[in-house]
């Protein structure tokens, strides 16, 4: 484009020829960004997003995977859309939560170390930019729907603070899905800022309302929401119409998880028939995976006493949630957005701090470095959706913290195990992905460059505020006795 001249010589310009330039320039940039990404919506036609959490559901707990339940409303969105077969968490349901939330690794903000629970006091660090608020000034309304788990001892950590526009569930760790209490039994259900008395299960009570929104919104406004169901992870309960339809199943436990599973894709049925309903599900992209692969040991109290049990399935994948391997970080998941998204199983690997980057670009707002001022760790995998196209090389770090990490470069997964007696493991995972067959031995240059990668993270890895907030005194500092005092942060 011709360098626009305020000198004399071009004094005389006049004002229609200065139109048409604007007209073209306005032209060429719409030109250039449909060529970037074509079939994503442009700043005028933002898509509804639903984005849809299950708490800690197995590889192999899903139809599409061969459960032992019918999920026949996920089955749907997977035959709909792009089934993402090597799709990465976090071993952890904050950790998972925080890298959607910020396109960036938890190590880097000190959320690598388990999950935050219902006595801690520290939350996501309030100088990330999340989701919502991003969306928040493209123009979205956004809902926060169940488990948030990302803070809650101060009114600053809170959903409302940090992006949503509305809020709705529980704030910390679920002690019984139908008291709505907490892990040290304190109630914990949540309107906006007020804590409320809700009578009901848990799921059923999100999958509700979360129909009730989508009823009642002003389709002409992009809705951003995110659903967190506490299902089917601990504790092991269930409504009675569900599990007698396991009576099949004759261990007590597993029959009880099943049909938790059955209600989070009911309730995810419900939501999809609300957004037909509204006429809203052509214009909708809804994503669908687990925050962590599933609990492989669960302790249930049977007639016989504490016994532990064995009750989710992640299929040919090694150990579950809070682990490093496979089975606690490779979970089932699917983004589905009719006519932009054909049908396909992508075995491009894929990680939970993508979906922002991806998000974003759906939603035409901004990553400029005026307003993303953190680099992010993911990347837009528009192009493996909307064209089928591989996505470039590069190396996931999966975790690091205090106790040791993990990272995937190619099919080469290192494992490091820092605390005694450390071990260092290496997987070739596109033969091995049950990793079975420890190769370290055998390829110590793989070993050190991978080593070397995950040394390197490890240097700019913040402290873990899991282990800082151990030492604080253990006074329970939490919302739920905030009470009216407007003195309480």
């Amino acid at each position: 484009m011709t360098k626009f001249d305020r000198s004399k010589t071009h004094s005389a310009m006049t004002s229609t020829r200065i139109i048409r330039l604007i007209a073209l320039a306005v032209t060429c940039i719409g030109c250039v960004s449909s060529i970037i990404h074509p079939g994503w919506a442009n700043a005028n036609d933002k898509p509804h997003i639903i984005y849809i959490l299950a708490n800690d559901l197995g590889w192999r707990d899903v139809g599409f995977h061969g459960g032992r339940t019918p999920t026949p409303n996920i089955d749907e969105l997977s035959n709909s859309g792009a089934r993402l077969e090597s799709f990465y968490t976090l071993p952890h349901s904050s950790s998972t939560r925080a890298a959607l939330l910020t396109g960036r690794y938890p190590y880097r903000f000190g959320l690598q170390t388990k999950s935050i629970l219902s006595w801690s006091t520290y939350g996501l660090p309030k100088d990330e930019r999340l989701l919502p608020q991003a969306l928040n000034i493209a123009g979205y309304r956004t809902v926060m729907l169940g488990s948030w788990l990302l803070g809650h001892a101060e009114r600053s950590q809170l959903p409302t603070q940090r992006g949503f526009d509305y809020f709705y569930g529980n704030l910390s760790p679920v002690g019984d899905h139908l008291k709505k209490i907490n892990t040290i039994e304190l109630t914990d259900w949540f309107e906006g800022e007020k804590q409320m008395t809700e009578f009901g299960y848990s799921t059923d009570l999100i999958g509700d309302k979360s129909t009730s929104l989508i009823e009642n919104h002003d389709s002409s406004t992009p809705l951003f929401m995110m659903i967190s169901f506490a299902a089917p992870g601990m504790p092991l309960q269930a409504p009675e119409r569900l599990a007698e339809k396991h009576l099949h199943v004759t261990d007590k436990a597993t029959q009880t998880y099943l049909a938790m599973v059955s209600q989070v894709d009911e309730a995810i049925g419900k939501i999809i028939a609300a957004l037909k309903k509204k006429q809203m599900r052509e214009d909708t992209v809804v994503i669908f995976h687990s925050d962590n692969g599933g609990a492989v040991k669960r302790k249930y109290l049977s007639g016989d006493g504490d016994t532990e049990q064995t009750v989710s399935d992640n299929g040919p994948f090694r150990s579950g949630s809070g682990s490093l391997y496979e089975g606690g970080i490779r979970v089932p998941a699917i983004i589905s957005w009719p006519g932009k998204i054909q049908p396909n199983i992508s075995t491009e690997r894929v990680h939970v701090t993508d979906m922002y980057a991806t998000l974003l670009e759906v939603a035409g707002a901004s990553l400029g470095k005026n307003d993303q001022i953190k680099p992010i760790d993911g990347i837009d995998i528009s192009p493996v959706l909307m064209e089928n196209q591989l996505l470039p090389q590069r190396t996931l770090i999966l975790n690091v913290n205090e106790f040791g990490g993990a990272v995937l470069k190619n099919n080469w997964k290192l494992i490091s195990i820092s605390t005694l007696p450390s071990q260092t493991e290496l997987y070739d995972i596109g033969n091995d992905p049950s990793e079975e067959l420890n190769v370290a031995h055998q390829h110590p240059e793989i070993v050190k460059e991978l080593s070397v990668t995950l040394q390197e993270a490890s240097w700019e890895m913040a402290p873990s505020l899991y282990l800082e907030d151990l030492s604080n005194p253990s006074g329970y500092r939490t919302p739920m006795f905030w009470g009216e005092n407007p003195q309480r942060p």
